[in-house]
């Protein structure tokens, strides 16, 4: 009973791992399909932002750009302007805001199966 349960955990855990994943395919990440609280809450986290960029928070890297980010619409213009970019580059160890996501999706991936794991 308890190699079902934990067999039918690993599935569940494996659904979820392919759901993230999707959310990469093609060359680009499409903001519709990652919203603004999702990056927030689950993608930058602090310890990610800690380990990969000159800031605790991405509300503080937010803050310190030249960009006026209210709402989720004005994060989708500045998120995908060429100034934006440059601005990930300064601030982070990524080359520009499509690598920051992936590698981020892939941590978050890898973090929810080692807890679940464990």
């Amino acid at each position: 009973m308890k190699a079902e349960a934990d067999e039918s955990k690993l599935r569940k855990r494996m659904d979820n791992l392919h759901k993230d994943i999707d959310i990469m395919k093609g060359d680009k990440f499409r903001l519709t399909d990652i919203n603004l609280d999702y990056i927030k809450k689950e993608l930058f986290t602090r310890d990610f932002m800690e380990n990969h960029t000159n800031f605790s928070s991405f509300d503080k890297m937010i803050r310190s750009s030249d960009f006026k980010i209210e709402n989720e619409l004005e994060f989708i213009d500045a998120s995908n302007s060429a100034n934006w970019n440059e601005y990930v580059v300064k601030s982070t160890e990524f080359k520009d805001w499509n690598e920051m996501l992936r590698t981020s999706v892939l941590e978050r991936a890898t973090r929810k199966l080692m807890v679940k794991h464990n």
